[in-house]
């Protein structure tokens, strides 16, 4: 008996505490920057995404071989104001998802009411993208600040004045210049746009022009790049196209959707456990405040949110499929982070039809969830051997090791400084971005000329290079024996072995 009180006590203790629909977007803010602090305690290297960046902002182009530059202006205004460090991919990638998230909510808020967005934000939070990777910063992260963005200013020009259009295409820009995928998910905004009535007054057909327009002017100069550049970036995208069968085909296709579910896996995951508290341990209904809260101005639009969800996701999920069956694209599984990003929105939005979400409850199983991920992420990397898995976790490689080893190999043969890194560029860039040689500029990273048009050939021929590069690759022709280093450390009881080799074509002349 005194357990059966103890517990009725603790349920209407549960009860009693206040829980406020806005707790939900900033349980998820919290989460964003935590896992972006675990991944600065835990991590000895970063992505090769983050590494990437960095190599381009060495130099601030209109555009750049692979992608348009709006996410390496960023990195590289960041640097030219506080000059350079490795955290600062860490701490855009935060800002960009702490961004995105304030503006998925607001979307749900307008489209759902602000209890059911309160949710779906709880499940966006559960996002590998959005969470495990929140260290990540690549051109997919600024693009889904940018889209979100987009779509919350559209939804406002609704009703609002020719401001929020201009907003609308200047943020339509920004999405373009982060990432060419921005035209799927746009033309599934006009869609919606269109579809749900918001362009039939003339005053918002005149607005849109201008929100086109202002999209026009922003992108012009990085069209006009293109175009004296054969449109370069296009012709890295065309490499996704492969000759395949249709068995292919639906392979490519299969492999994509599995991927997306093991992204989406910590959502699902919460999702059935807060079914099966409902279901078998009971739990009372939501709080009338809360319930009071979904009748709010926001969920008078719930009437066209099936369009709205199609013109968000729906849409863009029909172009990939047709690109996989019809074009033989190999869908990469980065694609998915802006595919799926409103994805939470129709989750919570089902979940809540069937039956009221219980938001304390998701909270926290939200946060047991990210706790256990917490935990395997630091096992992960507190454990050598992980480093020796097939896949590459660039997060594991010990940058500061390899940018000290490099500068040491360098020193040995020349006292001339250290200019120029080639090689692997994921490997190369390490070197340059974690050097501790301060008495001169981070060394450039050459790729290609392509690649990096900053760096001539004469100039690595003049100034020297030194290479970094996998064990297993093949080494320029003309270098003197590569030093091959160790990326784990003996620690006595293991005999770990993986390792990267080092060499060095001299500088043209003698330094004293």
């Amino acid at each position: 008996m005194d357990t059966t009180r103890s517990l009725q006590w603790l349920a209407r203790r549960r009860d009693a505490l206040p829980i406020r629909p806005i707790n939900g977007l900033l349980v998820s803010m919290a989460v964003v920057v935590c896992w972006t602090l675990w991944a600065v305690a835990f991590n000895v290297g970063q992505f090769g995404d983050n590494i990437e960046q960095f190599n381009w902002a060495q130099s601030l182009e209109w555009g750049y071989h692979k992608h348009p530059p709006l996410p390496t202006w960023l990195l590289g205004a960041t640097i030219a104001l506080f000059g350079p460090s490795p955290y600062w991919t860490y701490l855009l990638a935060a800002l960009c998802l702490l961004g995105t998230g304030v503006f998925t909510w607001l979307i749900g808020r307008q489209l759902l009411g602000e209890r059911v967005a309160s949710a779906a934000i709880v499940l966006w939070g559960l996002h590998l993208y959005f969470s495990q990777r929140a260290q990540l910063y690549n051109h997919n992260t600024v693009l889904v600040l940018w889209m979100s963005a987009t779509v919350w200013f559209a939804l406002r020009a609704r009703d609002g004045g020719i401001g929020w259009w201009l907003a609308t295409g200047a943020a339509a820009g920004a999405a373009i210049l982060s990432k060419y995928q921005a035209v799927v998910p746009l033309a599934g905004l006009l869609v919606a746009l269109g579809w749900t009535g918001q362009l039939r007054e003339v005053r918002q057909r005149v607005g849109f022009a201008m929100a086109l327009a202002t999209l026009l002017a922003i992108v012009a100069p990085h069209a006009v790049w293109l175009v004296q550049h054969d449109f370069a970036p296009f012709h890295y995208a065309s490499e996704a196209v492969a000759s395949a069968n249709l068995w292919q085909r639906l392979g490519f296709l299969l492999s994509f959707v599995a991927n997306q579910l093991r992204l989406f896996f910590p959502a699902l995951v919460t999702m059935g456990i807060c079914w099966v508290l409902a279901r078998y341990a009971g739990g009372s209904s939501p709080e009338p405040a809360l319930q009071a809260a979904s009748a709010s101005p926001g969920r008078a639009a719930r009437d066209d949110f099936r369009i709205w969800s199609f013109g968000l996701i729906g849409w863009t999920v029909g172009v990939l499929i047709v690109m996989a069956l019809a074009g033989g694209v190999s869908l990469r599984n980065h694609w998915g982070m802006q595919t799926f990003q409103f994805l939470c929105l129709w989750l919570a939005w089902r979940w809540d039809r069937r039956a009221p979400i219980d938001l304390r409850r998701l909270i926290a199983v939200a946060l047991v969830v990210h706790a256990v991920s917490l935990a395997l992420y630091a096992a992960e990397h507190r454990d050598p051997r992980s480093l020796l898995s097939k896949r590459r976790i660039d997060t594991m490689y010990p940058a500061q090791r390899i940018a000290d080893a490099a500068l040491a190999h360098w020193k040995a043969q020349t006292k001339c400084p250290l200019k120029y890194v080639s090689g692997d560029e994921f490997l190369a860039g390490m070197a340059s971005l974690y050097s501790r040689d301060r008495s001169a500029a981070l060394p450039l990273v050459y790729n290609s000329p392509a690649a990096t048009p900053w760096v001539r050939p004469e100039d690595l021929a003049r100034g020297g290079v030194l290479y970094l590069f996998d064990e297993g690759n093949a080494a320029p022709e003309g270098l003197e024996q590569p030093e091959v280093f160790n990326l784990l450390l003996d620690d006595g009881a293991h005999r770990l072995s993986r390792a990267i080799r080092i060499a060095m074509r001299p500088p043209a002349r003698v330094c004293n």
